[in-house]
């Protein structure tokens, strides 16, 4: 998560290296407590045109593990992890959005519903998440604001989904998960569509969501979007 780079994979994105080259520049100015350099850092990143998958994987996700421990060995306070999460992500909703305007839209595009369980607390991660979606070209609804429960079955009947995407926060939560992808199957119209978990507890315990009856069981940004192209 921290050293994506030394995936294969990933080492050939394009932009790989300008992207890391801005980790240190982020960090700073996510905890720096003049608020505007946030916002001129989100100017100087639009004006280097690197592709939002590529920032997800080499700049966002390691920045927001960088994050993560910094709270994990108490080299930041709740306050500051809090401030410097909400401010990630404004920044990568600002890119994505502002690519998503800047590109054709799609003749049929696929469709992913966002949702999270209720234990998230961090929600950094669906809005990494959503914003390789955008770029790939898909129709992104929901995202941390939605959690699992009778919005989410709502929304599925009102249109059609390729994917629904949920971040789990906690292991415990597996029942509730498991709950979804059973509504989701026992429903004629809608269990065609395909279902991924991701999120903490998925990185910390796999094997506990492997079983469950979900199509994709994801640990990383990298992962998200390999399994985009299989559906």
């Amino acid at each position: 998560m921290l050293h994506p780079e030394s995936h294969p994979m990933a080492r050939q994105m394009p932009g790989a290296e300008q992207a890391m080259a801005y980790r240190t520049s982020l960090l700073d100015c996510l905890i720096a407590p003049d608020p505007r350099r946030h916002r001129r850092f989100i100017e100087e990143l639009l004006a280097a045109a690197i592709p939002v998958r590529t920032l997800a994987v080499h700049l966002f996700t390691p920045v927001a593990t960088a994050l993560g421990h910094r709270w994990c060995t108490d080299e930041a306070d709740f306050m500051q992890i809090a401030v410097a999460s909400t401010r990630l992500s404004m920044i990568v909703n600002h890119v994505s959005h502002a690519a998503t305007a800047a590109a054709e839209e799609a003749d049929a595009p696929r469709r992913i519903l966002l949702a999270r369980t209720h234990g998230a607390q961090h929600t950094i991660g669906v809005s990494i998440v959503a914003s390789c979606f955008r770029d790939m070209g898909w129709v992104v609804d929901g995202g941390s604001d939605l959690e699992i429960g009778e919005d989410i079955y709502t929304r599925l009947a009102e249109k059609p989904y390729d994917l629904l995407g949920i971040s789990v926060s906690r292991v415990d939560e597996v029942r509730d998960c498991s709950e979804v992808i059973r509504r989701v199957q026992a429903s004629p119209r809608i269990r065609r569509m395909k279902i991924a978990l991701g999120g903490p507890a998925v990185i910390a315990s796999p094997k506990a969501f492997h079983r469950i009856g979900a199509d994709f069981v994801t640990r990383s940004t990298l992962d998200v979007m390999q399994l985009a192209s299989h559906v």
